[in-house]
């Protein structure tokens, strides 16, 4: 690798998909679909069983173990099972599409999945009124073409660290002032 390459590989911030985030995602998805499917098969197999074999018990003129399962609970148990699969499929797809990609910023131009690279003179603002209590910073652009848009950067979604740098490095850019004064370098 030349020496400008490696410089301009030294120079970049690289923000990947947060490992604890992934494993938020997997963990959510694997309760609510489970919990779905054992909702589907205690509403429409075991607990009708159930209930049959107890029915029969009381038609002889047994007791049953345990009282009948009541409608309603059957029915919150068919609707569970039906509705949380099919809703947590696509909230797994949604959430791990999210955390796609990276977020890189390398000379001055911030390429972030889903838009084209923007170079940081072309972001006209910053919103942090979410930052401090949610860690998502917002940036409005506009393209030398007049293409408008805005990029949401989360520091839950891909690496805090990383995430954090590259929004100093976009705030300082808006703001030259608000940056932390450089002390010179020592030879």
């Amino acid at each position: 690798m030349s020496d400008a390459l490696q410089g301009q590989a030294a120079h970049a911030i690289v923000a990947k998909a947060d490992i604890q985030y992934r494993w938020r995602v997997y963990v959510f998805f694997i309760l609510v679909f489970g919990y779905g499917l054992w909702s589907l098969r205690d509403g429409f197999i075991i607990w009708p069983r159930e209930n049959a074999q107890w029915q029969a018990m009381i038609a002889r003129g047994e007791r049953p173990p345990q009282s009948p399962h009541n409608d309603a609970g059957l029915l919150i148990n068919q609707v569970l099972g039906i509705v949380l699969p099919a809703v947590s499929l696509p909230a797994f797809a949604w959430l791990m599409y999210r955390s796609r990609g990276a977020y890189r910023l390398a000379d001055d131009m911030l390429y972030v999945p889903g838009h084209p690279p923007v170079p940081l003179e072309a972001i006209q603002s910053l919103d942090k009124s979410l930052w401090e209590r949610k860690g998502i910073a917002i940036a409005e652009y506009e393209l030398v073409g007049g293409r408008k848009g805005t990029i949401t950067l989360r520091d839950m979604v891909y690496s805090r660290r990383e995430t954090d740098m590259i929004v100093r490095r976009v705030e300082e850019h808006l703001d030259p002032a608000a940056a932390p004064p450089q002390t010179p370098a020592s030879t």
